[in-house]
């Protein structure tokens, strides 16, 4: 490996928290193991646990992503029939039996280990909510429909009664007199804070009366002609060039528009929501290795996966300020030129080397491994076991 990649790993692998992260941290994550037991331990130690897990929800989650967590631990977990969801659905995001069941069914997705009595409490909050549902009807026979005004509508108006009312008495209204008056209209787009579709209808508008002047003076339309017969041609032209400088006004303003229009920034879905369609491998007892709970992958810095059938060995490594993402059965934001996959002649004398060395033995490691070293996908399939990831 050249100097310049190993400075390039030593970079990525920098802390990389947000300031949600630095503060909050990340989404929780439990298994059976680190699931404190009430049975074994002090009582307060599991539920101080579940209650830190409950705060960082709390923090993150809104009343209806609650109520989807509910729904999708009914799908999932209860496995309930679509009658069912559709019931637990029609009930209101902040209901009560909503608020006692929601935050049990958000931590049973960071992998913490429920006991009987939990379990039992979640089922009986959600046949409450079902229950309640079904009293729900969707009774639709007097509601009088809205008289809703669309958003194209909306902008239309708005151009109509700024703008083109200005256009209408400055320069409509000076024709009559046969003054064709300056209009600026780069200027009037600006002080009326019209955006991209309302200033495209103005530019319609412009344009039609734009073309009638033109026909009127190549006399290509009877009624055109006929309309404009009061003008002369030398009218005519001076009302087109008119037209035709406001035309490229507009123009302008939609290419300043264009320029300071800040992009809409993409929100990262919660690191559950990602991982839910994962396919992957849970465990390999040949190659005495399992899986890590996937929710941990999304913001990481680097991944180790090993393909069980292939027997590959896969370093992902990212630079990214937000670490790894996850998309159906995708890993994204990886590096391909940091990231290095190869096949393992002794995968068991390897792999718990890898689990438990530092980042820079694990360099040494891959320096020292004589098959070809390649560029990964970032596809992770059935065969492909989670063995461990770096923050």
């Amino acid at each position: 490996m050249s100097a310049e990649l190993d400075k390039k790993r030593a970079k990525g692998r920098t802390n990389r928290n947000t300031i949600d992260g630095k503060y909050l941290g990340p989404m929780p994550v439990f298994d059976k193991d680190t699931t404190p037991d009430p049975e074994l331990n002090d009582k307060f130690e599991y539920f101080n646990a579940w209650g830190k897990a409950v705060n960082w929800f709390n923090y993150k989650c809104n009343a209806k992503d609650f109520k989807n967590y509910t729904i999708r631990y009914a799908k999932e977990y209860l496995k309930l029939s679509k009658d069912d969801i559709k019931n637990l659905k029609k009930v209101k995001d902040n209901s009560t039996l909503y608020l006692l069941a929601s935050r049990l069914a958000a931590v049973h997705f960071t992998g913490f280990h429920y006991h009987k009595h939990e379990r039992d409490a979640v089922s009986g909050y959600i046949k409450d909510i079902i229950e309640e549902g079904k009293l729900i009807t969707e009774d639709t026979t007097d509601v009088k429909p809205k008289n809703v005004v669309s958003i194209q509508d909306r902008m239309y108006n708005k151009m109509m009664e700024t703008i083109y009312a200005e256009f209408d008495d400055t320069v409509i209204e000076g024709w009559f007199d046969r003054d064709f008056i300056k209009f600026d209209a780069f200027t009037a787009i600006k002080r009326h804070d019209l955006k991209g579709p309302s200033v495209k209808m103005f530019a319609d508008r412009i344009k039609t009366l734009h073309s009638e002047l033109i026909e009127a003076r190549d006399k290509t339309c009877e009624q055109m002609v006929e309309a404009y017969s009061g003008w002369s041609t030398k009218d005519l032209k001076k009302a087109i060039t008119q037209l035709e400088t406001i035309l490229d006004d507009i123009e302008k303003a939609q290419l300043a528009n264009k320029a300071v229009r800040k992009p809409r920034a993409s929100k990262p879905k919660a690191s559950d929501k990602q991982v839910a369609k994962l396919n992957y491998c849970k465990g390999d007892d040949v190659a005495k290795v399992a899986s890590i709970n996937p929710v941990i992958i999304p913001g990481a810095s680097t991944l180790y996966v090993y393909n069980v059938k292939q027997r590959r060995l896969t370093e992902y490594v990212t630079d990214k300020t937000d670490g790894f993402m996850v998309s159906g059965s995708t890993l994204k934001n990886f590096d391909q030129k940091l990231s290095r996959t190869c096949t393992l002649r002794k995968p068991n004398e390897v792999l718990p080397l890898i689990l438990k060395k530092t980042q820079k033995q694990i360099d040494n490691i891959f320096k020292g491994i004589t098959t070809k070293i390649t560029e990964p996908t970032g596809r992770i399939n059935k065969d492909c076991v989670l063995l461990r990831v770096i923050n």
